[in-house]
């Protein structure tokens, strides 16, 4: 099992065309892929878990990778966030 975190610096915080993109890369992933936003939790390969977190800016998401490929997985949304949330 792998965890990363992530800051939300985006103005609009998690928007829906943003869920979607993070989505996308969390489907590229060949494992399990969990998101938490303070108590809420969900599946990040579903667009619903994603908005349902309501992240706003400032706000911490915990994304917990599992399966095989999971260290590559993890650096792939790192790249992700970095460069868009």
């Amino acid at each position: 099992m792998t965890n990363i975190t992530i800051q939300v610096h985006n103005t609009n915080g998690l928007d829906a065309r943003l869920a979607g993109q993070l989505v996308k890369e969390a489907i590229a992933c060949d494992g399990d892929v969990r998101i938490r936003c303070g108590q809420k939790t969900g599946n990040a390969k579903m667009i619903f878990n994603v908005l349902s977190l309501h992240a706003r800016r400032g706000d911490t998401l915990e994304i917990e990778l599992s399966g095989a490929g999971r260290e590559e997985d993890a650096k792939r949304l790192m790249l992700f966030a970095e460069q868009n949330i």
